[in-house]
């Protein structure tokens, strides 16, 4: 078997409330962390924390306003009906109770959806690393290429770390992820402080929301919400594959993870976003 890690793009986008449970989901995997109902979710496909051997995953913020607009999207998906929009807050509740995170809101929040630009941002600077951050912050203008494949595993971490955090703050701590002053804090706490990236000497977090207005990060994520429709995202979470298969929702990451396994038994059907590309929708 090759050595050679199977890459699994994360497609997310912060005012998803499944999105949500997979951060938390790949923030425990990354980090090693012992889910505290581990034995429970064992055989729960929404909760599950799964194991990464082998696969490297690469966290790729979207704007999923950008996205429905390019799909055709008119609305929030599941808003329109009531009963529908109930449950989905019940159901994200439920799955995070159960995984041992108490606190989801179990009806929507009457300032849902927040502006999750800032964060978006923030979130696609720090996945490109820190070297592209070290660039920004010297004034110059870093490379125009993606570059969050390349990241080194700690930096991973950082970033699983911080995504969920912004999950949290947003959804259970009920603060406005488009404040500046909310995402400096975060940054300030999670990406910025003694023990992460300390080689790297990244800004602090009022620096860092500086940066996130820059136009090179304005473009990298817009270019990152154009990429995902390319890939034929429609929605969050969703999961594409090096061989350009998609699996959309939270209850199918363990078997976009399990992908290149049974990639051999999927035969004609798989490569989806090829097709989704050159389906003119």
């Amino acid at each position: 078997m090759s050595s050679t890690p199977a890459v699994i793009n994360f497609w997310f986008e912060f005012a998803s409330p499944y999105s949500m449970i997979s951060a938390l989901r790949l923030f425990y995997a990354l980090t090693n962390k012992q889910a505290p109902h581990a034995a429970q979710i064992q055989n729960m496909p929404s909760c599950h924390v799964p194991e990464l051997k082998n696969i490297r995953i690469i966290y790729r913020p979207v704007f999923l306003g950008g996205v429905f607009k390019a799909v055709g999207q008119q609305s929030i998906p599941n808003m329109a009906v009531p009963i529908k929009a109930h449950y989905l807050f019940h159901d994200v509740q439920r799955s995070l109770n159960v995984f041992g995170c108490p606190g989801f809101p179990g009806t929507r929040p009457a300032l849902w959806p927040r502006n999750t630009v800032l964060a978006g941002r923030m979130a696609w600077m720090l996945s490109q690393g820190p070297e592209y951050i070290q660039v920004l912050d010297s004034g110059r203008r870093p490379p125009a290429a993606l570059q969050s494949t390349q990241l080194e595993w700690a930096h991973t971490k950082t970033l699983a770390e911080f995504v969920w955090r912004v999950y949290e703050s947003e959804f259970i701590a009920n603060e406005d992820i488009g404040s500046e002053e909310v995402m400096g804090r975060l940054w300030d706490a999670f990406v910025a402080r003694p023990g992460q990236l300390n080689e790297y000497q990244l800004p602090d977090g009022q620096r860092a929301v500086s940066l996130a207005g820059e136009d090179a990060v304005k473009e990298g994520f817009k270019a990152s919400t154009q990429m995902a429709v390319e890939q034929g995202v429609f929605g969050a979470p969703t999961f594409t594959t090096e061989d350009g298969d998609l699996y959309w929702g939270n209850d199918r990451m363990l078997e976009a993870l399990s992908h290149h396994r049974v990639r051999d038994k999927i035969g004609q059907n798989a490569g989806f976003c090829a097709r989704a590309s050159n389906a003119n929708l």
